[in-house]
Formats: structure tokens, sequence, C-alpha cells
């Protein structure tokens, strides 16, 4: 299924989501739980605490669906809530999410599941977005993950990688482009 069909599914489902269709709760699990998961686990590195948050998180879109206020995507809509879940479980635990910005250390995704738990369909969303977020360049992908996964704000990102400020925005920018186009392939 292309990102544009997709997409496209996901904005009306939050709608439903809004008038309480719990029809529309379950289609929009089935749509986007692995890649959900997928956000989850790359933060927490733990399968089972991953299923925990993942639950988590769906339990927030049935509550907090009303916040949505369609500015902006319904699929970014739920990235932030899902990294944001995944990150405040973390800091409850007193822990940090494991960082490494090595240009020689891959992405593997695949490698942090449970093999036998996966889905074919959850294992090849893993393995697209392995082969996209591994094809940008080492600045653009690791100012976003440090970003969009660890929860670095551009400032803490600017300071952090040594980089102007417009820098690192600019890194970020032109690897969502590129990461929009290979998943879009």
């Amino acid at each position: 299924m292309s990102d544009i069909n997709w997409t496209e599914k996901v904005n009306p489902l939050i709608y439903r989501i809004q008038r309480q269709d719990k029809y529309a709760l379950n289609t929009l699990y089935e749509l986007v739980h692995c890649r959900l998961f997928s956000i989850i686990l790359r933060i927490v590195k733990n399968h089972q605490e991953s299923e925990d948050i993942l639950q988590e998180v769906f339990i927030k879109v049935w509550g907090q669906a009303n916040k949505y206020s369609g500015t902006g995507s319904a699929w970014g809509w739920l990235c932030v809530l899902t990294r944001n879940t995944a990150l405040d479980r973390i800091r409850s635990l007193g822990t940090h999410p494991q960082i490494s910005l090595s240009d020689d250390d891959k992405l593997y995704l695949g490698q942090l599941f449970n093999e036998h738990s996966l889905t074919q369909e959850c294992s090849l969303t893993t393995h697209s977005l392995d082969k996209c977020i591994n094809s940008l360049k080492s600045q653009a992908r690791n100012s976003i993950l440090m970003s969009f996964i660890y929860g670095y704000s551009h400032a803490e990102l600017a300071n952090e990688l040594s980089v102007p400020l417009g820098t690192a925005k600019a890194w970020i920018r032109r690897g969502l482009k590129e990461l929009k186009q290979c998943l879009a392939a």
C-alpha cells in the first residue's frame, strides 16, 4: 500500500474515532500498529514494554482523539502521541534511550523484534523503514532519530551535534523529504 493511500485512510479514521466509533479504532489499529510499534521499540528497546506502550497509545487515541484539530496530518499527530508516550514511560522508569550515532552502526528494527512474534506485514513495514532510514546521509539520519525518536528539541540537537540551529533544522527538513520519497516508492 502506498503512503498516499495509507494517509488518506488515517485522517478519516481519526475523525470517526472522535465520534466514538469503535470500529474505526479497530481499523486504525490494523492500519498503523506495526509502524507505531516500530517507533516505540526504537525508543524503549524492549519488546514487552513496547507492547504495553502500544496499548497505552491506543487507549489515549480513544480518549484524546478530540485533541486532533485537523491541522497537520493525523499520522503526524499519532507519531507525536506515540513518541511522547514512549518517552514518558522511559522517564517514569528513570532510564534514558540509548543513542548510537556511529556511521557504521546501521539501524535494523527487525533485530530488535522477537522475530517469532512479527506478522509478515509488520516484518515488511520494519524492513522498508530500515531501508529508508539507512539510505539517508548520516547527518540527516542522526538528526531525525535524535529529534523524532529520542525527543531532542532543535536547540538540543544543534548543541549535541555542535552545529548552528539552522543547520540542524535543514538536516531534519531534507532528511524528512528524502524519507517520505523513499517510503512512497
